[in-house]
C-alpha cells in the first residue's frame, strides 16, 4: 500500500508543524485509522474523492503530530479546534498537500498553496494599491503567492476582523527567498505580526504563532 510522505517541522515557541503529501486513495487512507467509525457520519456527507482525501489526510496528519486519533470540531467562525482542547490547531490544504500546525496555548495560523499563475489575475483583490506598488506590481508570482498565503494565515488567527484582506491587512515589503520572514500589520488594531515562510517547487507554506 502506498504511504503518504510527510515532514515534521518544529517551529518557534513550542509549535509543531507537519506537511503531508497525500498519494493514497480515500479507500486506502481509511485503512490507516484504528477507529474510523468516529468519522463515519462526517465522511458519509462528503461526495467527492478529493474532499474525502483532504478530510482523511488532515486527521492522519493530526494523528502523526499528536500520536492519537482526534475529533476536530468547528466554531461559529469555522475555526477548527480539538474536541478535548488539548492543543490549538490550524489546518490548510492545496492539491495533494496537507499542512497542520499545533500549539498548546497560543493562537496559530497556517496556509499552504500549490503554485498557480492565476494569482496574477487576482492580486488587486487582496492587496491595497500601496502594497501592489511595494510588491512588484504583480510581476513577481512567488511574492504574490507569499503575500496571499500570509494573509490567509493571519485571517485564521484574527478572524472576522481581517476578512477584507486589502483594507484590513498590510504586508510590508520583503524579499523572496527559499525561507524567510514576512512582517504584516492588522490595520484596525495596528498590531504587527511576524510570519515565517518556506518556498518549495511544489508549494508555498506560510505560518504564524501569535
Amino acid at each position: 500500500m502506498p504511504s503518504s510522505n510527510f515532514k515534521t517541522l518544529t517551529t518557534i515557541d513550542g509549535a509543531k508543524l507537519l506537511v503531508l503529501e497525500i498519494i493514497e486513495s480515500a479507500e486506502e487512507l481509511v485503512l490507516k485509522f484504528e477507529n474510523i467509525n468516529q468519522y463515519a457520519a462526517e465522511l458519509a456527507k462528503i461526495n467527492t474523492e478529493k474532499r474525502k482525501c483532504e478530510y482523511l489526510g488532515v486527521r492522519l496528519a493530526m494523528r502523526i503530530l499528536l500520536n492519537k486519533e482526534v475529533k476536530i470540531l468547528y466554531d461559529s467562525e469555522r475555526k477548527p479546534y480539538l474536541s478535548d482542547n488539548s492543543y490549538r490547531i490550524s489546518i490548510s490544504h492545496s492539491g495533494k498537500w496537507i499542512a497542520v500546525m499545533i500549539h498548546p496555548t497560543r493562537s496559530i495560523g497556517i496556509d499552504i498553496e500549490c503554485p498557480t499563475d492565476k494569482i496574477q489575475k487576482l492580486y488587486t483583490r487582496f492587496l491595497s494599491e500601496t502594497e501592489q506598488e511595494e510588491l512588484s506590481n504583480g510581476r513577481n508570482v512567488q511574492q504574490l503567492q507569499l503575500a496571499w498565503s500570509a494573509k490567509e494565515a493571519l485571517y485564521k488567527i484574527i478572524g472576522r476582523q481581517a476578512v477584507d484582506f486589502a483594507k484590513q491587512l498590510r504586508i510590508l515589503p520583503f524579499e523572496v527567498k527559499k525561507e524567510g520572514e514576512i512582517t504584516a500589520q492588522h490595520i484596525p488594531t495596528e498590531k504587527y505580526y511576524k510570519l515565517s515562510y518556506i518556498q518549495r517547487a511544489l508549494y508555498t507554506l506560510v505560518y504564524c504563532v501569535d
